[in-house]
């Protein structure tokens, strides 16, 4: 678990599995930065920090009216699973339909790339 929570709080090996460049302060109202791409950047703030189990942060699309940065919440909570660690992640305040199946397909290859990292 301590393993998988250092790929979401250190910026270099957030990098290898979901973005291109992370400016982040992980602690309770610390800036999230994250260049997906190189042309959409995230924005948000941390919420809560909790190693290994927990981290809540905003998110938000720089530029973007319909989902600003920080207008909407990321929980990722990890449980120990056998030899494994089981993520869970939940976007919440997505606005509409359309917003959460484009983030939910996203967080799918995300989370993916990070689970192969760890296997």
């Amino acid at each position: 678990m301590t393993t998988v929570f250092s790929y979401l709080v250190d910026p270099t090996k957030l990098v290898q599995w979901m973005g291109v460049s992370a400016q982040i302060d992980p602690r309770p109202g610390g800036e999230f930065r994250l260049d997906v791409d190189g042309e959409h950047v995230a924005i948000g703030q941390y919420k809560l920090v909790e190693p290994p189990r927990r981290i809540v942060f905003s998110w938000g699309w720089e530029g973007d009216a319909e989902v600003a940065p920080g207008s909407t919440t990321v929980e990722i909570t990890l449980t120990p699973d056998g030899s494994g660690t089981l993520l869970r992640l939940r976007h919440s305040d997505l606005p509409n339909e359309q917003q959460q199946a484009i983030h939910q397909e996203g967080w799918r290859m995300y989370t993916a790339r990070l689970a192969e990292l760890k296997a």
